[in-house]
This record gives C-alpha cells, sequence and structure tokens, in this order.
C-alpha cells in the first residue's frame, strides 16, 4: 500500500529527552566539556624533558660534590703534611744554631786552653 499525503502537517517529533544525571553522576554534557579529546604530546614531551634535565642536573651536582669533598680532603691533608715538614725544619734549624754556638764555645775553650800553655 501506497502512503498518501492528505495535506495534514503531522506534529513535529518531539527531541529525544536527555537522560538526566542521579545525584552521584556527572551528566554527559559535562563529561564532553571536561574530557580532553587529544592528549597534548607536545607539552607531554615537554614536561618529559624537563623532568629529565632537572634529574641529570641533580646527578651532576651531587658528582660535583663528592670531586669537590675529594679535592678538600686532599689539600687538607697536603696542607697537615706541609705544615709537618714545616715543624721538622723549624727543630732541624735550631739544632743547627746550638750545634754551631757549642762549636763556637769549644773553639773559645781550645784558644784559651792553648794560649795557658
Amino acid at each position: 500500500m501506497a502512503a498518501v499525503d492528505l495535506g495534514v502537517a503531522s506534529p513535529p517529533l518531539a527531541p529525544a529527552e536527555k537522560p538526566q544525571a542521579t545525584a552521584g553522576e556527572a551528566s554527559p554534557a559535562t563529561l564532553d566539556d571536561t574530557a580532553e579529546t587529544v592528549p597534548d604530546t607536545a607539552t607531554t614531551l615537554a614536561e618529559a624533558f624537563a623532568r629529565r634535565a632537572e634529574v641529570l642536573l641533580v646527578a651532576q651536582q651531587s658528582q660535583q660534590q663528592v670531586m669537590q669533598s675529594q679535592l678538600d680532603r686532599v689539600k687538607a691533608d697536603f696542607n697537615a703534611s706541609q705544615e709537618e715538614r714545616s715543624e721538622q725544619l723549624r727543630e732541624m734549624n735550631a739544632l743547627r744554631d746550638m750545634a754551631l754556638a757549642q762549636a763556637k764555645q769549644d773553639d773559645e775553650v781550645l784558644k784559651k786552653y792553648i794560649a795557658m800553655i
């Protein structure tokens, strides 16, 4: 059977009702508004690169601190050995001066002894 147009307009179809959200659910419109459609890979890569750079920087600073502490220890050891050497040289100079003074006195005593003969 063929449909016959009688010229009577049919009432417009009612738009489909949107489901109402219950108290614990978000409405579909809200989800669509807040959902990100395409992930921002440039930002994600930039953040990953920044984190990697920060980790590398912290590792480098840590390594520099270790090397600096080793260098400080070597400097302290060198300074201690130089102070000890300086003290030994001072003692040797004092002993040499005392030996020279004793030799002069011995010479004076010998001269006086020879003069008595």
